[in-house]
């Protein structure tokens, strides 16, 4: 079954099983004021075909569109497509529900005390969550040399220690160190004899600032690495979680280099 199913049934399952909740004063119609009683949060309407009006929702970070019948006894949760298979709601729920959030995410990141990684006056900034023991972040970094290579991309590292108990030590010893860039580079070149050395002062200093970035983490609802952020060719921020797919490189990279 396709995930939005799966949502929109979990949705409605947890409204239903929680029928006891007490109305509150906002004035929305009634089936959309179960749903946002049960948790559920309502950003607003948008304009939706066939008698229905739309509302763009937000539950548990993902966007989700509630269409109200004409009546406003009835709401149908999830995907309506249009007669050349459209999502009819996917315009709506990104400009007022996962575009916003996006954005949020973007400047917690350009905010954050980050490992710079390529040239950085690259045209593309690219940002990304990264475990000194993640495979498949140290495989993304492999995938993004050619870009950096070329000077067409800068990676920005929010170096976080999650996956295994030395994982936290060896991040603050990179970001701690006198150059983080190539002291990432030293750890993923030594990671098969267990990495890059935990120097006590480097993890004095660099501890702060891992401690931060989980923080970020945090906020942002994330568990796992690599988290990446980018924008498309329309300046939309977009995340991909874990490591992207070989036709989902030139998305985020931009052109490959000649």
């Amino acid at each position: 079954m396709q995930y939005w199913k799966l949502l929109a049934l979990a949705v409605v399952a947890y409204a239903l099983a929680n029928s006891n909740v007490q109305a509150n004063t906002e004035e929305l119609p009634a089936p959309i004021q179960t749903l946002a009683e049960q948790g559920l949060t309502i950003v607003d309407q948008f304009p939706a075909p066939g008698g229905l009006t739309g509302y763009a929702a937000e539950f548990q970070g993902q966007a989700i569109a509630l269409y109200l019948t004409a009546d406003g006894e009835h709401v149908v949760v999830g995907n309506m497509l249009d007669s050349d298979g459209r999502d009819v709601a996917a315009d709506s729920l990104y400009d007022l529900v996962t575009g916003p959030a996006m954005e949020r995410a973007w400047a917690q990141m350009e905010n954050a005390t980050l490992l710079q990684d390529g040239d950085k006056d690259a045209p593309r900034v690219i940002y990304t969550m990264t475990d000194p023991n993640c495979p498949y972040c140290h495989r993304f970094r492999e995938a993004a040399e050619p870009w950096i290579a070329a000077g067409q991309v800068q990676l920005r590292h929010l170096m976080v220690g999650i996956i295994r108990e030395e994982s936290r030590a060896q991040a603050a010893a990179i970001m701690g160190s006198p150059n983080p860039a190539q002291a990432l580079q030293e750890h993923i070149s030594r990671r098969e004899r267990g990495g890059i050395e935990t120097v006590a002062r480097f993890v004095r200093i660099g501890e702060p600032i891992i401690r931060e970035n989980h923080r970020v983490m945090q906020r942002l609802n994330l568990t796992s690495t690599p988290i990446i952020y980018f924008r498309d060719g329309n300046n939309h921020v977009q995340m991909v979680r874990g490591m992207p797919q070989p036709q989902q490189l030139e998305a985020i990279f931009g052109p490959r280099p000649r």
